[in-house]
């Protein structure tokens, strides 16, 4: 079992071979264990505060992701899944000392610091290709927009942007990692866009019976994972 552990599931990770049918299983699990632990630890705050609160810090942890092995040498606790028990971590801990304000504060300022970490790094020679991903955007918030299931348009546009973000950038040289994205990006860069772009409203909509609170929070935990991978695979496009 412990040979499993290491050879299936922990060298993949620390040695970055790509993910695997066990490490993405794994992860999933881990995934919805840590929602429904910090759901106890946040269900008592206003969770539009908390949305608002954690967006400086989503977008920090894209950042830092960038910047691993380029900023700094590369770690366990910058690569996924390491980066977001680093990040809820220190989120959770800046909220419990200083609060609200000033913890949305200190994401700002750590995330405009970032900026110039990372912008060295940058070329900007594929800039042109946002024209077209915000164009994708723009449209498919217009139309799945109709729907009052997909009111809540954090929980779903940042998903949008990181699909597309991703398949302009396989299609110029990035390499996906992830498992079944990688499936789909091999018949077609582009499908992976298309695929995702046409399983939101179906996520979204298993959601949709959720009262209250506790759909705002799961809402904000789907957005995050779309924003964040988004900065991140943002940055690697505009880096070739």
């Amino acid at each position: 079992m412990l040979d499993f552990i290491v050879e299936k599931l922990w060298r993949p990770i620390v040695e970055r071979t790509g993910y695997t049918p066990y490490t993405t299983a794994a992860m999933a699990v881990l995934f919805v264990f840590a929602v429904e632990v910090f759901w106890k630890f946040v269900k008592k705050f206003d969770q539009k505060k908390l949305r608002a609160t954690a967006i400086p810090w989503i977008v920090f942890a894209g950042l830092v992701r960038f910047a691993d092995s380029r900023a700094f040498p590369a770690s366990v606790i910058t690569n996924t899944p390491g980066i977001f028990a680093l990040m809820i971590g220190l989120f959770s801990f800046s909220l419990l000392v200083v609060g609200f304000e000033r913890t949305k504060k200190l994401g700002i300022i750590l995330s405009v610091a970032f900026v110039f970490v990372v912008f060295p790094f940058l070329g900007f020679s594929n800039a042109l290709y946002l024209v077209p991903i915000a164009l994708i955007c723009f449209i498919v918030k217009k139309l799945y927009s109709r729907f009052d299931f997909m009111s809540d348009s954090f929980s779903w546009v940042p998903h949008i942007f990181e699909a597309w973000v991703t398949s302009f950038g396989v299609y110029v040289g990035l390499i996906e990692e992830h498992v079944l994205a990688n499936i789909l990006m091999g018949i077609n860069p582009f499908l992976f866009g298309v695929v995702k772009t046409l399983m939101m409203p179906i996520i979204v909509y298993l959601i949709k019976d959720l009262k209250g609170s506790q759909k705002l929070y799961i809402g904000t935990v789907i957005g995050a994972i779309g924003l964040g991978p988004g900065i991140r695979d943002l940055l690697e496009l505009l880096s070739l």
